[in-house]
C-alpha cells in the first residue's frame, strides 16, 4: 500500500498506538467490575476504538476500520449495559485489540491481513447478547439517501440502533 502523505500516516499510527497503550489494563479493570460497569473507563476504551476506526476510514485502511468497528460494537453494548463484560467477552476483546495493535504496527500490509477469526468472534458475542428480535440487525443493511436525492450509503441496522 502506498500513501500519498506518509507524515499523516505516521501521525495516525503514533496516535493509534497511544490509544492502545492502556487498553489491556483498562479491559482487565472493566472485567473485574463485571456488571458494575465503570462508564468512564468503558467510554475511554470505546473512544479509542472509535478514533482508530475513524482514522482508518480516512486513510483507506479497510481491515483496520472493520476490526475497530466490530470492537466498537461490542464496547457499545457494554457501555449501554446490553452486555456484561464477562471473562469470555474480555478475552475476545483483548485478542482483537492485540490483532489491531499488530495491524497498526504493520500498517502498510494491513489491508491484506486476515482478521476473519476476530470479526467472527466479535460478531458472535454481539449476536449472542442481542434479544432474538434484534439478531438480524447485524446483517440487515439499510440504504441511507440524501433528502435531495444525493449520494447514498449503506449501514447495518445495528449501527443505527446503537447510535
Amino acid at each position: 500500500m502506498v500513501f500519498e502523505d506518509d507524515e499523516t500516516l505516521r501521525m495516525y499510527v503514533d496516535e493509534s498506538l497511544e490509544h492502545l497503550s492502556d487498553i489491556e489494563n483498562d479491559l482487565l479493570t472493566i472485567e473485574e467490575g463485571g456488571a458494575d460497569i465503570d462508564e468512564d473507563l468503558v467510554n475511554n476504551v470505546f473512544r479509542a476504538a472509535h478514533s482508530i476506526k475513524g482514522g482508518a476510514g480516512f486513510m483507506g485502511l479497510t481491515v483496520v476500520k472493520e476490526l475497530a468497528h466490530n470492537l466498537e460494537n461490542v464496547l457499545g453494548m457494554v457501555r449501554t449495559r446490553e452486555m456484561v463484560p464477562t471473562p469470555e467477552v474480555i478475552s475476545i476483546l483483548l485478542k482483537a485489540f492485540d490483532r489491531l495493535h499488530d495491524l497498526i504496527q504493520n500498517i502498510h500490509g494491513s489491508n491484506d491481513a486476515d482478521v476473519s477469526e476476530h470479526i467472527e468472534s466479535l460478531v458472535a458475542v454481539t449476536t449472542g447478547s442481542l434479544p432474538d428480535n434484534r439478531k438480524d440487525d447485524l446483517s440487515s443493511i439499510v440504504e441511507v439517501n440524501h433528502p435531495q436525492g444525493g449520494a447514498a450509503f449503506f449501514v447495518p441496522r445495528f449501527d443505527i440502533a446503537q447510535a
